[in-house]
Order: structure tokens, then C-alpha cells, then sequence
């Protein structure tokens, strides 16, 4: 893949195709008339803009709903963008988390960017897509923005209602629709998509709002950010789906492999020329998790040991003693200060 190429996570693209078969669709099916190959999710690897757009086409054409993107949105919730969600619903307000949204945005999608327009009521967030080769569908424009008002409202407990909603498509055949999920008559035929919120709104602490879980996950998307940015070399790879299924007693080289779609030996060669080897990438990475684990959260020790795929907690606590000379409880206690 190119490392310039649009991409959109696999999360996203779950998503959708979950809720295509949530409306009696079948994901393989579905994948088909894409053109795409049934296992392409499973490769471990983000999908392109014009493969995603080509999903699209299909859930929209085999659920024949004139209104899927918007109903997608409508069901979003902050677990539907992970780590994302998660920064975004302990932040301190919407302000902080709309910021945070355009900061890490590309972990979900590079496929369109916010920027916020300041004005006298409010706030513009403006959608600017990014396509690939194929234009968008209107429905990929609905769900980003429903989705803004869904999480919007959940994370707040509160019916956030913008001031204004533009929209660039034609007017749509049923205009009720969309002031069911919008609460205000969108403005068709607009020169952007956008939602216009209040200042008011804004400045509402959200019911999650935590300054210390919020510094833990936006450090775990920082890192993510990285990755995603430097992710071009077998070693890193491998850590990428290592990091995804850790917890899976079966993961190995074989695996890995698969997930990436080559054969085990063909990964066995690229990581030899890049002068590591997989049991290297395994173990240094199952250390630095536990450290992260151990000290920068609350998650029960014996939880930790089941994330890291150990097979029991007296094996997780040997290594880690192993590791850093002391239990996990007593670095726990130490990095506490």
C-alpha cells in the first residue's frame, strides 16, 4: 500500500458492515458485490478510501435505504471509534473534544478532515471530505455528521440541537427524516457540510469527563498516531497486529503471517532483512505493554496477565519479575510514587 494512499481503519469499516447486517444483510455478500475478496478484513491492514467506497455502494444499494448513512450515524456511540472515542468522552467538554477529534481523526479515517469556523452564535465544525479515486456518496457525508450529534449527545446526556446544519447535496426527497435526527431543517444545496453549534453547548462538561483516563488514552493515541504515520517496514507490521490481538493464546508467526497475507516464510525473510526477528518484535512489545499496564492504569493485575496472552497470572508475574526484579504489585506501588 502505498504510504501516501487515503485510508480508513477497519473499526469504521466493522461498523458499517455491522450495521448493514443489523438491516438483513450479509457481510460476505455484501463484500462480494464490492468487488473485494470475503477475507479482506481479516489481513490486518487498513482499507483504502475507494475499496470503504465501495461498501458503501453496497450496504446503500442492498439495504435501499435512501437515508443508511444518516440511520449509521444516528447509532454511533464513543466504543465506535476506540481509542478515539475513548480521549474524546473523558475530555473536559465538547470544545476539548471536538479539538481532540481533529487531532486524531486520521487513526478512524484520512478521508476528510474538521475545521472549526468561529462566529458570533457559535462554532461551524465544517467537513471537508477527502476522496480517493471514486466521489462519496451523500450517505458518507449524513453518517460523519450524525455521527458528530450522536456522540455529541451521549457523551453530554443531553439533546444537542446545532443552530444550523448545511448540507451540499440536493435537497432530499424526504426532508422530515432528517429533521428527526438533526432537531433543525438542514440548509440543501450549501457550499459545505457542516454543523453549527452553540457556545453554549460547547463549554458542556461531559458526564465521563476524567483528566487522568483522558491523558492515558490520548498517550495510547499519540503512540497509535505514530505508527499509523511510520507503519511501512514488516517489523512494524507485525507490531501493529501484534498490539490488536495480544490477548489471543494463538497468536504467532504463522498467524501474523496470514493476517498480513504472506507466507510464513516470506515474513520470516523480510524481518531477517530488516535485521530483527519475531520473537524479538513478540517480546519486547509484550514487556512494554505490561510496564504501560502496570503503572499507567487501574486495570486489575489479572487482567493485565490475560491482555498480555500469558497463559496465568503466576506466569505473567514471573516474567515480569524477570523483567524488572519485581512483582507487579510492587511496581505498581512504586511508579504510584
Amino acid at each position: 500500500m502505498h504510504e501516501k494512499e487515503i485510508t480508513v481503519s477497519l473499526n469504521w469499516v466493522k461498523s458499517l458492515l455491522m450495521f448493514a447486517e443489523q438491516r438483513g444483510c450479509d457481510r460476505s455478500d455484501l463484500l462480494q458485490k464490492s468487488g473485494l475478496a470475503t477475507d479482506i478484513l481479516d489481513k490486518g491492514r487498513r482499507l483504502t478510501m475507494d475499496e470503504t467506497v465501495k461498501i458503501w455502494g453496497a450496504c446503500i444499494s442492498e439495504t435501499a435505504d435512501p437515508f443508511f448513512g444518516l440511520h449509521l450515524g444516528e447509532q454511533v456511540r464513543p466504543s465506535t471509534f476506540h481509542i478515539v472515542g475513548y480521549t474524546l468522552m473523558n475530555s473536559a467538554n465538547l470544545s476539548e473534544a471536538f479539538n481532540k477529534l481533529n487531532q486524531y481523526q486520521r487513526l478512524i479515517s484520512d478521508g476528510g478532515a474538521f475545521q472549526r469556523v468561529p462566529v458570533a452564535s457559535g462554532v461551524w465544525l465544517v467537513y471537508h471530505p477527502q476522496p480517493g479515486a471514486l466521489p462519496f456518496f451523500y450517505h458518507q457525508i449524513d453518517a460523519v455528521l450524525g455521527s458528530v450529534l450522536a456522540f455529541s449527545r451521549w457523551v453530554t446526556g443531553k439533546l444537542v440541537v446545532p443552530i444550523e446544519v448545511s448540507l451540499k447535496r440536493d435537497c432530499a426527497s424526504d426532508v422530515e427524516e432528517y429533521m428527526r435526527v438533526f432537531c433543525v431543517k438542514p440548509n440543501f444545496n450549501s457550499d459545505f457540510d457542516g454543523l453549527l453549534i452553540s457556545h453554549e453547548m460547547l463549554a458542556h462538561s461531559l458526564l465521563e469527563a476524567d483528566e487522568e483516563l483522558c491523558d492515558v488514552h490520548e498517550r495510547h493515541a499519540k503512540q497509535r498516531l505514530i505508527e499509523l504515520n511510520n507503519a511501512s517496514s514488516a517489523a512494524d507490521q507485525v507490531t501493529l497486529i501484534l498490539q490488536r490481538y495480544m490477548c489471543d493464546h494463538n497468536v504467532g508467526r504463522a498467524f501474523v503471517a496470514q493476517k498480513i497475507g504472506i507466507s510464513e516464510k516470506g515474513l520470516q525473510r523480510k524481518l531477517f532483512d530488516e535485521g530483527v526477528t519475531f520473537q524479538g518484535i513478540y517480546n519486547h512489545l509484550r514487556k512494554k505493554l505490561a510496564l504501560d499496564y502496570v503503572s499507567d492504569t487501574g486495570i486489575p493485575l489479572t487482567d493485565v496477565a490475560m491482555m498480555l496472552g500469558f497463559s496465568d497470572s503466576s506466569a505473567f508475574y514471573r516474567a515480569f519479575k524477570r523483567w524488572t526484579g519485581n512483582t507487579p504489585g510492587e511496581y505498581r506501588e512504586t511508579s504510584r510514587g
